[in-house]
């Protein structure tokens, strides 16, 4: 009933726009091809291009005069929703823009159409509301996006169905349902490929086994899994698991090959109940698109203790490295690190350190970019010992810590590659993880947050901006030498892409979770975001108490959880 509720109250909008624009370029189908050579004015697909650089060819926005962006217009959204887990659902998803029609989705998973052809304001044409039984919407309401594929919208809900929808009209052309487990959720935005949708689940802090699935766009049928717990490097039984996919990760064209990044182990604390390294949790994987089998793989922090996963962004880059052509993955670890990997084999190239503060191992070796401590020979690995978690987090020893902060430095909000600076941008969180009843005062306890800037050529740190919030929600980088980012202080703001000197700000007045991202309508340059917290972020790390600006912090504490798109503009 819920999901025609919506179609009605709007449906008299609805059917004047679509006729309105009927046989023109709204209507166009997004195909592979346009999916792999996006136009400049669109962002077709989560990160933009499959290399998911997140980069915008746009340039009208500059250095020189991204200071007088002003918004343009707002589009308020449905209120967040609760299921039966502890948070409520928030915006933490990438819009998609295609020739002036934006379709995203909200923590809930319905999906929107909204229609921003005028250019001053936006009109909601339909929300499809998928009937999200919040019995099984049990974990952190965190809907990622859509993807576009043909005539159609693909989306997951947080219960786990996987919905194709008329791009046009709204309608549920058939729903598939994925859970296998009941600690299972969704929160990925699909991604679309030639010939297949690709989806897994999130919910890797419970029993369960994650996976990556292939399914057939037409009618929905399972095309292939792949399993990312391999049992043989567990050697437990049924209540370990983990690596869950919550995140999109990317595609490499030449080789119809996907790489993805998978997270932790579970039991997430206590690696002596999951000995081995625990493959592939903690890893980068590259899967064969046409079948789902493995060609390589590389994992980060074998036998985890810390929830380091790396679901975060996996970019595909084509760089000079001493003088030879590369094609290589970016990835900025949870765990503090920066890593390059050979994009044909998975090998190491290069890498460093990030993150200001590092304990729970001395470096990572520069050969093989494994943790300079890691023995192979071991069943449970030692690492640093006084960092080496082995309990349930809430059972913390009062003078234990850990660093960096367990969400990590860069978590899985969105990074990017400039393909004029040739650097990649991450936007992280600095601190470290107490006993939060004996967290430490003042300097030491703070939370802090940076955009950090890499050379991939040598994996080297380049520039850092620092700042008192800490970073959440995503990045893009643009052709007009602007940089764009967000904290959870509600700050939207440009940095110069050399120098990161922060050039424009503004304020939303609660915290963010979403990335921007940019596009054209009629050749007029957009800066688009997603505001609405909710799930892990508002209210529940209490990030501004423990930054070093008091006032902001006592502001956060009345944050509210609104939902509104913020379209900007000069």
């Amino acid at each position: 009933m819920a999901k025609h509720l919506h179609r009605f109250l709007l449906g008299g909008v609805a059917v004047t726009v679509l006729a309105a624009f009927s046989g023109n370029a709204f209507a166009e189908d997004v195909t592979f091809e346009r999916l792999s050579n996006p136009e400049d004015g669109n962002w077709l697909s989560i990160n933009r291009t499959y290399d998911s650089n997140r980069y915008s060819p746009l340039g009208e926005i500059t250095k020189e005069n991204v200071g007088n962006l002003k918004v343009a217009f707002t589009v308020p959204l449905m209120p967040g929703s609760k299921g039966a887990g502890a948070f409520a659902s928030s915006l933490q998803g990438t819009p998609l823009v295609d020739n002036g029609i934006m379709y995203m989705s909200d923590g809930w998973g319905r999906i929107y159409r909204i229609n921003l052809s005028k250019g001053d304001r936006g009109y909601i044409d339909w929300i499809y509301d998928p009937d999200t039984d919040g019995e099984l919407a049990t974990g952190i309401l965190n809907n990622r996006g859509v993807a576009l594929y043909g005539d159609s919208i693909y989306s997951v809900t947080p219960d786990c169905g996987l919905v194709r929808v008329n791009k046009e009209s709204g309608e549920l052309i058939w729903r598939v349902e994925t859970q296998q487990n009941p600690v299972e959720y969704c929160t990925m935005a699909p991604l679309a490929i030639d010939g297949k949708i690709i989806t897994g689940p999130a919910g890797g802090d419970g029993p369960m086994r994650g996976r990556l699935e292939a399914y057939n766009p037409e009618d929905g049928s399972l095309l292939w899994t792949f399993e990312t717990i391999d049992d043989a490097s567990f050697e437990t039984g049924a209540d370990t698991g983990g690596g869950a996919t919550w995140v999109t990760g990317s595609y490499d064209v030449s080789r119809d090959e996907l790489v993805w990044g998978i997270g932790n182990p579970y039991p997430d604390w206590e690696p002596s109940k999951r000995p081995g390294d625990n493959l592939y949790t903690n890893s980068t994987v590259a899967l064969n698109a046409k079948n789902g089998e493995i060609n390589w793989h590389f994992q980060y922090t074998p036998n985890d203790s810390w929830d380091f996963d790396e679901v975060g962004s996996q970019q595909l880059i084509n760089a000079t490295i001493n003088g030879e052509d590369r094609k290589i993955v970016s990835h900025f670890g949870r765990n503090g690190f920066y890593y390059d990997l050979d994009a044909t084999n998975g090998a190491y190239v290069n890498g460093s350190q990030y993150a200001e503060k590092v304990t729970w191992t001395a470096g990572i070796d520069p050969k093989t970019g494994m943790p300079v401590e890691y023995d192979p020979s071991l069943k449970v690995q030692e690492y640093l010992p006084e960092s080496r978690m082995d309990f349930d987090l809430m059972a913390m020893p009062t003078d234990f810590q850990f660093c960096p902060y367990w969400e990590g430095g860069v978590n899985m909000f969105p990074t990017t590659y400039s393909h004029d600076t040739k650097l990649v941008y991450g936007l992280l969180m600095e601190g470290c993880t107490f006993n939060p009843n004996d967290r430490p005062e003042g300097e030491e306890g703070r939370i802090t947050g940076a955009v950090v800037s890499v050379d991939p050529t040598t994996g080297a740190v380049v520039q850092r901006h620092e700042f008192a919030s800490t970073g959440r929600g995503g990045m893009i980088s643009t052709a007009g030498g602007v940089v764009f980012g967000t904290s959870s202080n509600g700050d939207i703001f440009a940095l110069d892409d050399t120098t990161l000197e922060r050039l424009w700000n503004f304020n939303v007045g609660t915290m963010i979770d979403a990335p921007p991202i940019t596009f054209a309508i009629d050749g007029k340059q957009y800066l688009a975001l997603a505001v609405g917290p909710g799930g892990v972020g508002l209210g529940f790390h209490k990030y501004p108490d423990k930054s070093s600006d008091s006032e902001e912090a006592l502001a956060a504490r009345q944050f509210q959880p609104a939902s509104t798109m913020y379209f900007f503009a000069l």
